[in-house]
């Protein structure tokens, strides 16, 4: 397994839906066998934000904030973020995380990095 977390990028536009498909590998480039685990995508003011309650979480139970979708067999992961969401996170660069099996013992932070959000300019 590589060195986690790994970091990533994220821009999107406050107001859309946001979307996007993760897949997760081993070493020997086989899939990863995420069969049996939880994922969860979360969205703080800053990499050291530790309040209970982020500006926005998904899991795999659809809510109005959005959704996480698991394909076991072709080990991907797909976070989408409804548009209410982005509205909600207007402008400005904020902290994202993708976990596996979020607070258990052995949960796992696969992915962070910043999240970049801006508004379309007016027409």
């Amino acid at each position: 397994m590589p060195d986690l977390p790994q970091r990533h990028r994220i821009a999107l536009v406050a107001g859309s839906q946001w979307a996007q498909t993760f897949q997760f590998f081993n070493d020997d480039g086989t899939h990863m066998n995420i069969t049996g685990k939880t994922f969860a995508f979360t969205v703080r003011v800053s990499a050291s934000d530790t309040s209970p309650v982020p500006l926005a979480e998904v899991t795999a139970t659809a809510t109005a904030q959005g959704y996480v979708s698991v394909d076991t067999d072709a080990s991907t992961v797909q976070v989408v973020l409804s548009p209410s969401t982005t509205l909600a996170l207007g402008t400005g660069c904020w902290a994202f995380g993708l976990w596996m099996d979020p607070d258990l013992p052995d949960e796992t932070c696969f992915l962070e990095g910043p999240l970049f959000s801006r508004r379309v300019a007016a027409a």
